[in-house]
């Protein structure tokens, strides 16, 4: 062991003759802990509720999704849809018809967006037949048949079995100017579903494939299989979502490519925005801290003046001395980072194992706060709060490097 290493860890164990600098002192471990704690604990929470609000839009998202400009249909879908089928990333794909309708039931009228949907496909990249409340889900090769979110059947007052109206905008701007009737097709409801997703449960209603097209068919036309704006697309890896886009990016044209995260990239980005804010916030406590080490550091420089004199008398030599005070700046930073590492995963373990934190159920999906543990968070708080009290450490150290060894015992 060096010098300097001697000397620091028998600063931090002895003690002071000022008992004000070892008051600050273990203000200043205290803080490390405090902050190192606090960092890991609620990066945890924005981990687990990050992952709650991930699972449930991938259930019912895909990790693919190819569609045509607004108002166009996908040029040859089943050519595009068999290209997309051959990459080997991609574990299932079905095609998509989707647009705005009206519902009318009992007088109660809502616009939706109705997706005509292929079953047995969409049970293989989709939860949605999985998260049928009550019912059950689309038939294929029938056509008269809808299934609505929980949200949406309680606003229109129906249940399963009802029949409802859903009013295509095909033709509609014909039948403002015209002796024209808008085209009206009537469904029963054969199935209800809660995705626990306010949007999709209010405003989403599937219905088979042929139906949508011939709902959005243009009056002056008849109903096409080709009418398809989108095809979706399960990954047997949905990290490999970018490179299988980047795939499809080269073989396909005139149409555009979206992964999971780019359907959703404004609530991704803000959940992000809110990560980096409390890393921020709560690494002032750290920072706090910092101050307090190098308040404690530097009053330690006046007090042991002679004692440093002595020591460059000695030989030491001035990066000995500055060694010294960096080293009980990282000492403070690791022992503080380490226990409050600890106490960190202490209190999520058993947020994870006994709910200490409970929520409201009837306004919450979840019963308690989530919480999901990620190493590279404990790497990252345990780097930033070492480095955080070393940097403190630097002004006192540079300032003890400097003091002159006569100057210092000159009076002794």
């Amino acid at each position: 062991m060096s010098y300097s290493s001697f000397v620091a860890l028998r600063y931090l164990k002895s003690k002071r003759k000022a008992a004000s600098v070892s008051i600050i002192s273990w203000i200043s471990l205290v803080g490390v802990i405090v902050g190192t704690a606090a960092l890991v604990i609620v990066i945890s929470v924005f981990n687990g509720f990050q992952g709650i609000v991930t699972n449930i839009l991938v259930n019912f998202d895909p990790h693919i999704r190819v569609t045509a400009d607004a108002g166009q249909y996908i040029q040859n879908p089943e050519k595009v849809l068999a290209q997309v089928q051959s990459l080997e990333e991609v574990r299932s794909a079905t095609m998509f018809l989707s647009g705005k309708a009206m519902i009318v039931s009992g007088g109660v009228n809502r616009a939706v967006n109705i997706t005509g949907i292929v079953p047995e496909g969409n049970e293989r990249i989709s939860s949605l037949s999985k998260s049928i409340v009550l019912g059950h889900f689309l038939t294929a090769g029938k056509n008269n048949q809808i299934v609505i979110g929980l949200s949406l059947a309680d606003a229109l007052g129906s249940v399963v079995g009802d029949s409802i109206a859903v009013i295509s905008p095909a033709g509609i701007e014909r039948s403002l100017t015209q002796f024209y009737e808008p085209k009206v097709a009537k469904f029963v409801v054969t199935g209800i579903y809660q995705s626990n997703n306010k949007d999709y449960d209010g405003y989403y209603a599937f219905v088979n494939l042929p139906s949508a097209q011939y709902l959005f068919a243009s009056p002056d036309s008849a109903p096409s299989p080709d009418m398809v704006n989108g095809i979706d697309a399960k990954l047997w890896d949905i990290g490999k979502s970018d490179q299988v886009r980047a795939k499809l990016e080269k073989v396909l044209s005139g149409v555009r490519i979206e992964t999971w995260y780019d359907l959703h990239k404004d609530l991704y980005q803000m959940m992000t925005i809110e990560r980096i804010v409390a890393y921020i916030v709560l690494s002032l406590i750290v920072l706090i801290a910092a101050f307090n080490i190098l308040g404690s550091l530097t009053m330690t420089v006046i007090e042991k003046r002679r004692e440093i004199g002595v020591l460059k008398a000695m030989g030491a030599t001035p990066k000995g001395i500055t060694k010294i005070y960096l080293l009980e700046g990282i000492l403070v930073g690791v022992f503080g980072s380490i226990l409050g590492l600890i106490i960190g995963y202490g209190v999520c373990e058993a947020q994870i194992k006994y709910q200490l934190f409970k929520l409201d159920p009837n306004v919450y999906i979840i019963p308690a706060l989530p919480v999901s543990m990620r190493v590279s968070d404990f790497i990252i708080v345990g780097i930033i709060a070492i480095v955080i009290c070393t940097v403190a450490a630097l002004y006192p150290a540079k300032r003890a490097a400097r003091i002159d060894p006569a100057e210092a015992i000159r009076w002794e």
